[in-house]
């Protein structure tokens, strides 16, 4: 080890114990008794030594509980308050996604000429609607339910249109579809 190199084993400074302790050996106990004043013991010092120790964790973990606390009253607070303005944004999302969906959708009328094209000669469209949720319904009538069906499922387009009733008139059947038409 060179000579001018500082000693490893030697402590040049002293621990905040130490000094803690070094300071409450000079300050005095109590009220002066007499002529002298008391000091503080070896037990006392390292007891009040222990004790700030032991304080600055239990007042780290008090303090950050306590910020904690507040910073949720504070959270939701603002999420009471701006709980509104989210659902009028969802809300507002929402119809965004619908006008977009019915202005995609083909119209009513080429859906209806494309329809013409499709059916049998012999059959008849009695009503044509569509929903606000683009279910398209529709009421044939044909003297064949079984070749109006068939008829429709060669068309791409009504394709996922499903029967869902059949009735009598007169000399044909009125055969009601429903289903989603791009």
């Amino acid at each position: 080890m060179p000579p001018d190199a500082p000693d490893p084993a030697a402590d040049p400074h002293p621990s905040l114990a130490q000094r803690l302790a070094a300071t409450a050996k000079r300050w005095p106990a109590g009220a002066v008794r007499g002529s002298g004043t008391t000091r503080w013991s070896e037990s006392s010092v390292a007891a009040i030594v222990a004790l700030l120790i032991v304080a600055g964790p239990l007042l780290t973990i008090a303090g950050a509980k306590l910020l904690t606390t507040q910073q949720r009253a504070a959270a939701a607070r603002l999420e009471a308050e701006a709980a509104p303005r989210i659902e009028a944004g969802r809300a507002a999302s929402e119809a965004r996604r619908q006008i977009d969906a019915v202005l995609r959708r083909g119209t009513l009328g080429a859906t209806i000429e494309t329809l013409a094209r499709a059916l049998p000669r012999d059959a008849t469209l009695v009503r044509a609607a569509r929903s606000a949720q683009g279910v398209l319904e529709i009421d044939v009538a044909a003297a064949d339910p079984d070749q109006l069906r068939a008829a429709l499922r060669r068309t791409p387009a009504f394709a996922r249109l499903r029967n869902t009733g059949q009735r009598q008139a007169d000399a044909r059947m009125i055969v009601t579809f429903a289903g989603t038409t791009p």
